[in-house]
């Protein structure tokens, strides 16, 4: 196999020859003019000019004007979506063309990009697609481009993970997407390695009939990224800078903590030692004494010399807001410097970024580098070969962990220590006469000091990125093409974890420090051929049609090694390991050889027809069942193009796409899952790799037998018939525009069959194996996008309004499921997000039913509380422009589904939130922390609710849970044992039923203010074409319940029910406003 190095000489050799290719220009024809709107006479911004015959284009500016130069007379042609192109004749130099566009009222030439990166007119295309222009997302933009995309397009969710390097969520109709293709050609990204100043646009495809072409990698959908490239002009070149500063300040949900009471039990603390020496000073909760000023021997009391005793000193509330005044204010700063030019025969396009991010916790920090180029040359009027290469370096010496457990800030900072301590004190955050070995806190049994979490435990990133493509294109005539391709992804990271002495995670409570690496590499290539044609007859009728083969090698490779503790502190090297260092490998190698087709026929204005298939022969599954073909058909018909329609109805176009695709057990996640030491972020990535779950055993290296290392094989058998998940589309739609293009409305409907998937049962361990893998459950999809565009407001004099809203919906049942699958909770038809939890039995009013001592009595079974899936996802997009200012904002949000709150809920068991202090609780709470230490004291608290008063007792149905016999049980009020406080909100309130939130919320996501220099003051100095100036922000409102308000719910919007994996399970650094500004400027 070829080498990396190798691969890379042969990419990157033809991109420097394309690079010293342009040519100086020759005598040539001036033509400057300006485009306007017929009918308004209004200037139309971005129209395309193309000289016939060359690549020579340019757009409009603002004002409508236009300058390029030909090399000889001809014709130019002008184009501007929603209005019919138009072509003039140029015989020579020309200075004042005043252009005019007819809008157009049955017909819609927009032209998008397609599954490998085939160009196509919308009004041909039989399912949903959504394009979004790269200039959109630059300005207000996110550290994460993809990020941007939010509330963008109908049905795609990106649920925003605030956490630096962690990648958003992105999933389109319910199921995550997990392929990105740059150019035409896929590439394994983890979303972070993309510089948003090299995008042109987005292209979301959402229908599998969209995407099938591509195989099982994009059976969820797939984003296509179109980059930038150079577009000849007068100058003969373009240099473009774009510098974006932003700066996190303010946040929009924040942990709700009381300042009443202090750490400690049972209104009971004194230091000791901070690890149980004292009274509840280790590894205690928040329920400690009021901080009234009493005398109390703290963390940082003094010592009387002559006793050696600690000395008490007034407990009082020194650290109101600890979390507020130790997060600092968060930068995002982007610099890009573009340089591109372009003749009749070459273009080359180079671009240079480097993007500083300051996290919010103090010194974490993030260094992106990005470097782009791309290029064509014209062999001769029939070959032309482009290629691009594209390097990103991602560098941190530390990025924060939020998993919950002692090494998060916040699991020590909010949810677990009171307002005893102050910030402040810990900035020093070694003990005198024990630097390096011991850290200064208020507690030494499970918490941590934030400094010196942030100074100290340090988790460094590095990452080199290289993607490239090159292509050789033979086009013999009009119709005909022929392109042969390649392209690579390879990555290789770094992750260091510096744990220094005193630290003390679960499961290290040695307190000796450890050093670890994690070190990856990936190599994906793929190798491409295909062939292209398109006719059209006489008659209207029309075919285009491709076909092509492609082969990819994908190799992954990682090693992870860790100390068994340090032998002296603070030299992080595993020849330091106290105990001998303990190393792990993993790789994994896939084949994949693929051929394709697409074929599409046009009846004149009546019916586009198009059919599609791949096939892939896959080498990580049986033999016998690694082949899978991937089959669609989609339709269009513009109706309004043959029907005489109402003169308020401009356009009527409607769509319908089927087709299948196979899932050849392809894991979307690299391994190992987890680090074995058990601590710290996974730092899990995305990439579409094999899993050799099916094709191979795994054999597990341990001790085995009497101390005796020896080798296990899992006791697990496959279904010899085993065949790959398949999923099924079906997808209808209309596009309609009324008032000559004012108003348009995308409606589509969709309807997706998931399986029968992979699943393994559980078999009695009397049969010698333990489970059974085989095909089982079949899920279903059905929703529904919307997307309404509209300008309301066009005027003469340059006031313009256009407005964009995004809905959509989807449900997922159960369509067959087995029966050893079916229980109370789901049947055949039940949605799968059902979410069921433990929950107290009440009775018909509500009221909480307690047993003869006082305590809530829970059904025996969970009961259904919810659905997780929101029903609806929303965004509205405006945008005025007036002159040179223009203004644009967007609101998003979800309606419905519900989430459980863990900041709350730990917080409530641990004491610290602030409703422990509030209503009945905070009452009794109150009472405690005055009489604990009366004679006999044992608690005063009696919970809310109800006891049975007749003497009968409660029955269940066996099956359910539920209570069958509520009608003949008589109640009167709860006079049960009196608890302790403490006692009871952590046994009663620490349940999802308290402490779940609805997942319904509102943003307004981003505001841009920006200012375009006029030209007028441009032209006074000829090297500068156009200058912007914005000032932008972003997550500047949340709409919530205030009550609720300590998370933000917008980072919980995967579909991963599973609690313990899902990112509900981990806490999350807190979502803060952006502010910001954004120059542009083009030479």
């Amino acid at each position: 196999m070829i080498s990396k190095q190798v691969s890379l000489k042969w990419l990157l050799t033809p991109l420097m020859l394309l690079g010293l290719s342009i040519a100086s220009f020759a005598q040539s024809i001036q033509i400057k003019g300006k485009v306007i709107d017929a009918e308004t006479k209004q200037a139309l911004e971005s129209a395309t000019v193309v000289v016939n015959g060359s690549n020579i284009a340019t757009k409009t500016d603002k004002d409508g004007s236009f300058s390029l130069t030909a090399n000889k007379a001809g014709n130019i042609t002008i184009s501007y979506v929603g209005f019919t192109s138009k072509s003039i004749a140029i015989t020579g130099t020309t200075n004042n063309l005043v252009i005019s566009l007819q809008k157009q009222d049955q017909a819609l030439t927009e032209v998008v990009v397609t599954a490998l990166g085939v160009k196509k007119e919308t009004k041909k295309l039989g399912y949903s697609i959504q394009e979004v222009k790269g200039v959109d997302l630059v300005k207000a933009r996110e550290p994460n481009p993809i990020n941007g995309l939010v509330g963008k397009v109908a049905g795609l969710d990106v649920a925003i993970n605030r956490e630096m390097l962690a990648s958003p969520n992105v999933s389109l109709r319910g199921y995550n997407i997990s392929l990105y293709v740059v150019d035409g050609i896929p590439v394994t990204s983890d979303t972070w390695n993309i510089s948003p100043d090299d995008i042109d646009s987005y292209t979301v495809l959402k229908g599998l009939a969209a995407t099938a072409i591509y195989g099982s990698r994009a059976q969820n959908g797939a984003i296509l990224i179109t980059t930038k490239r150079a577009k000849k002009n007068d100058k003969g070149y373009t240099i473009e800078f774009n510098s974006s500063t932003q700066v996190d300040k303010g946040f929009i949900a924040l942990p709700k903590t009381q300042a009443l009471y202090g750490g400690g039990d049972y209104s009971q603390y004194a230091f000791g030692d901070g690890k149980g020496g004292g009274i509840n000073d280790g590894d205690y909760d928040v329920w400690g004494p009021a901080l009234n000023g009493q005398l109390i021997p703290q963390w940082n009391s003094p010592i009387d010399p002559v006793t050696g005793v600690r000395k008490a000193t007034p407990y009082l509330p020194v650290g109101v807001d600890n979390l507020k005044r130790f997060i600092q204010a968060g930068v995002l700063s982007t610099n890009n410097l573009s340089f591109s030019a372009a003749t009749d025969r070459s273009s080359v396009r180079m671009s240079l970024s480097n993007t500083t991010q300051q996290g919010i916790i103090p010194n974490t920090k993030l260094n992106t580098i990005n470097f782009n180029i791309n290029a064509s040359y014209n062999l001769s009027s029939k070959f032309k070969i482009d290629g691009n290469l594209n390097y990103n370096r991602q560098f941190s010496p530390n990025i924060p962990d939020v998993s919950y457990g002692p090494n998060s800030v916040i699991y020590s900072v909010t949810v677990w220590t009171g307002a005893d301590w102050n910030i402040d004190d810990m900035k020093d955050y070694w003990q005198a006469g024990k630097e390096g070995v011991q850290s200064k806190f208020a507690e030494y049994q499970r918490y941590h000091n934030p400094y010196f979490m942030s100074y100290e435990w340090l988790r460094g990133h590095y990452k080199n990125d290289i993607t490239g493509n090159i292509a050789l294109s033979y086009k013999p005539s009009n119709d005909l093409e022929a392109i042969l391709r390649t392209n690579i992804s390879t990555n290789d990271v770094l992750r260091t974890e510096k744990m220094p002495y005193s630290a003390h995670p679960y499961g290290r409570e040695l307190n000796r420090g450890d050093y670890r690496e994690d070190s990856r590499s990936l190599f994906d290539n793929n190798v491409e051929a295909l062939v292209k044609y398109n006719h059209k007859l006489d008659n209207g009728i029309a075919f285009d049609a491709l076909a092509g083969v492609n082969a990819r090698n994908f190799n992954y490779r990682s090693t992870f090694t860790t100390t068994d503790y340090l032998n002296v502190p603070g030299l992080y090297s595993f020849s330091n390991s106290l105990n001998a260092a303990r190393a792990y490998n993993y790789h994994s190698d896939m084949l994949v050889l693929s051929s394709y087709y697409s074929a599409g026929v046009e009846f004149g204005k009546y019916l586009n027809i198009t059919t599609t298939g791949r096939v892939d022969k896959s080498s990580t599954l049986l033999i016998d069942n690694n082949t899978f073909f991937y089959p669609s058909v989609s339709a269009a018909s513009v109706i309004s193009d043959y029907v005489k329609l109402p003169e308020v109805v401009s356009f009527l176009k409607v769509r319908a796409s089927y087709a299948s695709a196979k899932s050849p057990n392809t894991s979307p996640y690299i391994g190992p899952a987890d680090y074995p030491i058990g601590y710290g972020n996974p730092y899990v990535s995305a990439y579409g790799g094999p899993s050799y779950s099916l094709s191979s055993p795994a054999y597990s290296i341990g001790t085995v037998y009497n101390g005796n290392t020896g080798a296990s094989a899992p006791l697990n058998a496959i279904d010899s018939n085993i065949k790959s998940s398949q999923l099924t589309s079906t997808e209808f739609g209309f596009d309609i525009k009324f008032l000559k293009n004012r108003i348009g409305l995308a409606a589509t409907y969709y309807n997706n069959i998931n399986g029968p998937g992979i699943r393994n049962f559980p078999i009695s361990q009397t049969t010698g194996i333990t489970g059974f893998t085989t095909n089982a459950v079949k899920t279903q999809i059905k929703g529904a996008e919307f997307s309404l565009t509209g300008s309301p407001i066009r005027t003469e004099n340059g006031l313009n309004w256009d407005v964009m809203v995004n809905l959509s919906t989807f449900t997922e049942t159960y369509k067959d499921l087995p029966s050893n699958f079916e229980n109370y909770q789901f049947h055949q038809g039940d949605r799968v997000d059902k979410l069921y939890a433990g929950v107290t039995a009440k009775t018909a009013d509500g009221q909480v039913i307690n047993n003869s001592a006082g305590y809530p009595v829970y059904l025996p079974k969970a009961q259904y509380v919810g659905n997780a899936d929101a029903d609806w996802s929303w965004s509205i997009y405006n945008k005025f422009n007036y002159k040179a200012f223009s203004f644009s904002f967007q609101f998003d949000g979800k309606v419905g589904g519900v989430v459980q709150d863990r900041v709350m809920r730990k917080g409530i068991e641990g004491g610290s939130n602030i409703s422990t202090v509030e209503g009945a609780v905070g009452v009794a709470r109150a009472y405690e922390a005055a009489h604990y230490n009366d004679p006999g004291f044992k608690g005063t608290y009696v919970g809310e609710g109800v006891q049975i008063s007749n003497g009968k007792k409660i029955t269940y149905d066996p099956v359910t849970g539920v209570i069958t016999n509520l009608g003949d049980l008589q109640f009167t009020k709860n006079t049960g044992v009196a608890q302790y406080i403490q006692d009871y909100v952590s046994s009663f309130f620490n349940d999802f039923e308290h402490t779940s939130v609805s997942k319904t919320y509102g943003k307004l996501r981003e505001v841009v203010l920006t200012y375009s220099l006029p030209q007028k003051f441009i032209k006074k100095n000829s090297f500068i074409s156009k200058v912007d100036v914005s000032l932008v922000g972003r997550n500047l409102l949340y709409f919530f319940p205030d009550r609720f308000k300590d998370i933000d719910v917008d980072q919980y919007s995967g579909r991963n029910y599973n609690s313990g994996n899902s990112r509900e399970y981990n806490l999350q650094t807190p979502t803060t406003r952006s502010y910001g500004i954004n120059l542009n400027i083009v030479f």
